[in-house]
């Protein structure tokens, strides 16, 4: 298991419980939008690599284990402007 790993592995329950949505999908069947917990888990992974939305996205899709635990597949990632945005509207204290 890598740091990597590890990392995601405690911050999806915490994103989880924090955003009350941890019964929901990441990325729900037929469209919709994704799940908070899987948005603000990417966002921690930004944090964490210290690196930008986009590297974060690009690095993302060479690691698919990673992907599979915060509840995604390599076509459910967003595109680095849809993460931006959705934090217009997430609470900063949820973060």
């Amino acid at each position: 298991m890598t740091q990597i790993s590890r990392f995601i592995g405690e911050v999806v329950p915490v994103a989880q419980r924090v955003t009350g949505d941890g019964g929901e999908s990441a990325a729900p069947d037929g469209g919709g939008g994704f799940a908070d917990y899987a948005l603000v888990s990417l966002h921690c992974l930004r944090i964490y690599l210290d690196s930008s939305y986009r590297m974060t996205i690009d690095l993302l899709k060479e690691m698919p284990q990673i992907i599979g635990e915060i509840g995604l597949n390599a076509a459910d990632i967003p595109a680095p402007s849809t993460l931006c945005r959705a934090f217009d509207r997430i609470s900063m204290s949820v973060c």
